[in-house]
């Protein structure tokens, strides 16, 4: 269940393809609001990824990430409040701790976790000083205010990513969240499974009715679908009526089952959507996302296969029975 947890807390991260990025200027105000509402010589923004915690903006740091096993903000983000570190050298967790032993010699700490929408703390506002301090109720309710802020910075350049239409990720925007997930699958072993499928109806529709017809009804499939997913996994567009699905921490046999379940749930609510699945668990055999999709579309089509040659069967036993087959 540990691994679990640590797992999704991970993909809620990488979701965000913030990680090894360049520093930007929205993070560095926050930053510096932080250090100059407390009064510290060292305030940063950072993300616990998995053995190291990565600092996205710092002021009056050095490191651009550090071990996990002796940060402060391992301990933050165990918690919901924020974590208040009045005197480190009093506090049996962190008085033999490397950073407060020696340089830069911490004797107080602050860190609010950065809580995702869905309840994950992927990382921390945290702020330090050289000597012990106490914070008032009101600079630790500052904190949480800018806390909430990186947070909403974070869901904006998410949703830039997205197809208008469907609301969706865009195929370049999907192919940076399937990249993650085969880059955790390569350092922790995590699988994944892809799913592709394709709209039939959304073709059939246009023909008869036009464009916006079919737009409407694309839309009408896509959006509820959108909602009903786990925010840890992903929904892309990767063309006209081709969409493809990241279930992160899901092997294929669960994979189908949901998707079955999701498309028994759809057929209820219009009995003639009808689309193929394909599905693909991620193997070590796949180095980049197309080789990912290209697998689960190798599936796609071969279910389209055998779809139609039962569909030829049934349409030949129903002759044979007419009393056609002579």
């Amino acid at each position: 269940m540990q691994f679990e947890a640590e797992a999704a807390r991970q993909f809620a991260l990488e979701r965000y393809d913030v990680l090894d990025t360049p520093a930007e200027a929205s993070f560095d105000h926050i930053t510096m609001a932080m250090k100059l509402a407390l009064d510290v010589p060292f305030a940063g923004i950072s993300f616990m990824d998995g053995d190291r915690l990565w600092f996205k903006s710092k002021s009056g740091l050095s490191p651009t990430e550090i071990p996990r096993d002796i940060s402060f903000c391992d301990f933050a983000i165990a918690q919901q409040e924020p974590l208040i570190v009045e005197d480190t050298l009093r506090d049996e967790r962190f008085r033999e701790n490397p950073v407060v032993i020696d340089r830069p010699f911490f004797r107080s700490y602050l860190g609010v976790p950065l809580i995702t929408p869905d309840g994950f703390k992927i990382g921390t506002l945290c702020a330090a000083d050289l000597i012990p301090r106490q914070y008032s109720e009101e600079k630790i309710d500052r904190m949480k205010q800018l806390a909430e802020l990186v947070i909403h910075e974070l869901e904006f350049r998410q949703q830039s990513k997205k197809d208008r239409l469907t609301g969706a990720l865009s195929r370049s925007g999907f192919a940076v969240e399937v990249q993650n997930a085969m880059s955790l699958y390569e350092r922790q072993g995590i699988k994944s499974t892809l799913v592709v499928f394709d709209v039939d109806l959304y073709k059939m529709v246009s023909k008869r009715f036009g464009r916006p017809s079919g737009n409407a009804l694309l839309r009408s499939i896509i959006q509820p679908l959108v909602k009903r997913l786990r925010r840890s996994d992903y929904i892309g567009r990767l063309g006209g009526t081709q969409f493809a699905v990241l279930l992160t921490c899901t092997v294929e046999e669960k994979a189908r089952l949901a998707a079955g379940k999701i498309r028994k749930e759809l057929k209820q609510t219009n009995s003639e959507i009808f689309f193929d699945l394909g599905f693909s668990e991620i193997s070590p055999a796949m180095g980049v996302c197309d080789d990912w999709l290209e697998q689960a579309s190798i599936d796609l089509i071969a279910g389209k296969k055998a779809a139609r040659a039962e569909m030829c069967e049934a349409a030949d036993r129903q002759y044979d029975m007419a009393g056609g087959a002579g």
